[in-house]
């Protein structure tokens, strides 16, 4: 039945003529067989010879039954036995029955069988076969059959007669198996799209136009919940259930394709259903017959049930749109409110502010609360948010914790202040999470149009930077923008890039400045100095570069590269016989990592060569007073792995005398600007003393900064300082040189 994937009516129609054949050969052996056995007994007595024919033609009717009988058997063989046993059989009787005058006519129903069984080709060659037989027997000398001549000469015209009436016959037939394939195929086609049409859910419609019949399958009733005659067979009955705001575009769709005289008609209309409710029907249709004039007259189509895929398009809208923890619009409905915002500020010449809202504080709900905590952090600020801002005004979710809010219609900037302000009281107030109180606020960039940006990717950007700055500056507050601190930001940025394209360069180098005990003259140690070989300005000192890098990633990266380069430079003195002390210097930020006694220990395990107490930390007296009991913890840590510390620039931090007790240092540096003018300044002088004083009295060492004349040394001593250094002992220098200038101070100190 199936050809390629496809119906084939050929193999149907062999199908049927297969089964007609074998019915037909059946009856014909069966009776063959009966006749020739019967004739057989009768003949027999006149003639043994046609008796033993009668028989055998009857043995091989019956075994042909019998093999037509099983499954697989050759119709087609069979049928070529059976003409061939015919033919023999016909022939001999032609030959030996001259009593019979009838016996000629057998070849007729031979020449009949053939055409039957075999088709025009095998009936053509069967007649030439039987004429042939006819003629040369009747003109062989050898053959006494009884005819004359012209028995034998019509016998051959009534054959062709014959032949002709089963040539129009086989046209008749054939033309006859056409008709019927087709009509099955039509029937098979029909059958399959309405079967198709139904598993589908579509229903199937056709529309006289100039009588306005409509008629429709029973499942376009079901879509819509009614009966299948409740709807009615006029097409205004139908047009009665379009939903009111697409009747009128509907009609017009329809005039249009009418019109067209081409293509297909596709339109999705809302239909009501018996119980109240809507459902959009996609409707598709074709003119399938037009008038003398080209008028259309019997439109056929489909209705099809497509409010599920209308509603998971609206799902799809909506997800696309508006973010899904919140509710509000996300960045891509963000990006088209702005746009509609701006042309709205042009129109009315209103002013348009965009405010970009990051929270602070929310990363400490997620860390100790989680982030099912903070998702409802998030939910509470959007809608103090919402509850802050005017009904025309938008919020959206840009992502994380940050937001963006579109202040519209404003006449004075006085408005915009009033809004930001009521957004940041509303932030600030207190969340209540697991019977914990948690307080967050917003750093709040804004940009305003018009101004000097004048489309949405620009407002929105400039938003973000002043957000950025309105963090730096302090946390919960609002911060307008402004081209010039754009610009020193733009100039940061571009900085702080050039400083980390540096640092994987290797264009930072350390110089080390030798430490001396005062006493004996004798190196103790050096610290560590950070330098910046800029190929183009050439050798930078710290302060030219380490300003930038505070509060960034920059600064944690840098200070890894330190501590790893300086013990690298202590383990090669320690086997080059010079086993003294380098000290680093470490900012606030690196020092307050959570994982800075870990990594320090991982870099310590590295170099196993070498001695505890060899590497000493220097911390600002300022870095240390941001959060003492946090750094005595890191400094309590560091010295269980031998690390020793220093506080650095010791005495300007104000309130250090009353905190000293609870830091656990080692070393205490008196800041240089006290030592410089000791000689001359009494006040000076007696900072530098108490601070000796007090370095004894906690039991702490002592070293003077920026001892830069042999008579400053000189006092210091007689004062009771321990070490010392400075440009009077020796400028900061690279590595290499350390040892010849060791070799020359131990000749010649101050020379």
């Amino acid at each position: 039945m199936k050809k390629n994937g496809s119906f084939n009516p050929n193999s149907a129609s062999q199908g049927r003529n297969e089964g007609y054949k074998a019915a037909f050969l059946d009856s014909v052996f069966l009776f063959g067989g009966i006749i020739a056995l019967g004739m057989g007994f009768i003949r027999w007595q006149t003639s043994v010879t046609l008796g033993m024919i009668d028989f055998g033609f009857a043995g091989f009717c019956f075994a042909l039954r019998i093999y037509l009988r099983r499954p697989g058997s050759n119709v087609d063989l069979a049928s070529s036995v059976a003409l061939a046993l015919s033919y023999g059989m016909f022939t001999a009787v032609y030959i030996l029955a001259p009593y019979n005058t009838m016996r000629l006519s057998l070849f007729f129903l031979l020449s009949a069988a053939a055409f039957f069984l075999q088709g025009r080709r095998a009936g053509r060659i069967w007649l030439a076969i039987i004429l042939l037989t006819i003629v040369v027997i009747d003109a062989l000398p050898y053959f006494s059959t009884g005819y004359s001549h012209v028995d034998a000469l019509s016998g051959c015209l009534y054959l062709l007669v014959l032949f002709m009436i089963f040539e129009k016959y086989e046209t008749f037939r054939e033309l006859q198996r056409a008709h019927e394939d087709e009509r099955e195929v039509l029937r098979l086609t029909e059958e399959r799209l309405r079967h198709a049409l139904e598993g589908a859910g579509d229903a199937v419609w056709d529309w006289r136009l100039k009588s306005g019949e409509f008629h429709y399958s029973r499942r376009f009733a079901e879509m819509l919940g009614y009966a299948e005659d409740e709807l009615g067979d006029r097409s205004g009955s139908v047009f009665k259930v379009v939903h009111a705001d697409d009747e009128r575009r509907v009609r017009n769709e329809l005039r249009g394709f009418l019109k067209r005289k081409t293509g297909y008609y596709v339109s999705e209309i809302r239909l009501v259903c018996k119980d109240g409710s809507w459902k959009w029907i996609l409707c598709r249709g074709t003119v399938t017959q037009r008038d003398e004039a080209g008028e259309p007259v019997l439109m056929v189509g489909t209705f099809s049930d497509i409010t599920q895929l209308k509603q998971h398009e609206k799902q799809l809208e909506h997800i696309a749109h508006y973010d899904a923890l919140t509710g509000i619009p996300n960045r891509v409905l963000l990006a088209d409110r702005l746009q509609q915002a701006l042309a709205h500020s042009k129109r009315e010449g209103t002013i348009l502010a965009v405010c970009y809202l990051d929270l602070d504080g929310f990363k400490l709900v997620n860390d100790t609360m989680g982030h099912e905590a903070g998702d409802k952090v998030l939910i509470e600020v959007t809608q103090r948010i919402k509850n802050s801002i005017r009904g025309d005004d938008t919020v959206a979710r840009l992502g994380g914790d940050e937001f963006a809010v579109l202040l519209l219609g404003l006449h004075a900037a006085d408005e915009c202040s009033a809004s930001l302000n009521r957004l940041l009281e509303a932030i600030s107030q207190p969340i209540e999470i697991r019977n914990k109180l948690f307080e967050v606020s917003a750093s709040i960039g804004v940009a305003t149009y018009p101004g000097g940006d004048h489309d949405a990717d620009t407002l929105l950007r400039h938003a973000d930077q002043a957000m950025y700055t309105a963090k730096q500056s302090g946390k919960n507050r609002y911060f307008l923008y402004d081209a010039e601190n754009d610009q020193r930001t733009r100039s940061h940025h571009e900085f702080l890039r050039r400083l980390a394209l540096a640092l994987g360069r290797n264009e930072f180098e350390l110089y080390y400045q030798p430490k001396v005990d005062m006493r004996s003259l004798q190196l103790v140690g050096a610290e560590a100095l950070i330098r910046w070989r800029h190929p183009e300005r050439g050798l930078l000192a710290p302060a030219e570069f380490l300003y930038a890098i505070e509060g960034t990633t920059l600064e944690i990266e840098l200070g890894d590269w330190v501590v790893a380069t300086a013990l690298l430079q202590l383990e090669r003195w320690h086997q080059a016989g010079l086993p003294m002390q380098v000290s680093i210097n470490i900012s606030a930020g690196y020092l307050q990592a959570k994982d800075f006694a870990w990594k320090l220990k991982r870099k310590i395990l590295r170099h196993p060569g070498l001695p505890q107490g060899c590497l000493q930390v220097e911390v600002l007296e300022t870095a240390a007073l941001e959060d003492i009991p946090r750094v005595s913890d890191t400094i309590e840590r560091c010295r269980k792995i031998g690390i020793s510390f220093a506080l650095d620039d010791f005495g300007t931090g104000y309130s250090s005398l009353s905190y000293l007790g609870r830091l656990p240092v080692d070393t205490l540096k008196i800041d240089q600007s006290f030592i410089r003018d000791l000689l001359g300044d009494p006040g000076d002088r007696a900072i530098v003393q108490g601070v000796i004083a007090l370095a004894k009295a906690f039991d702490r060492k002592i070293v003077a900064e920026g001892v830069e004349s042999e008579e400053l040394f000189r006092e210091l001593v007689a004062m009771g300082c321990e070490y010392g250094q400075g440009y009077g002992i020796a400028r900061p220098m690279p590595a290499s040189e350390l040892p010849a200038w060791l070799e020359q101070w131990n000749s010649a100190p101050f020379s």
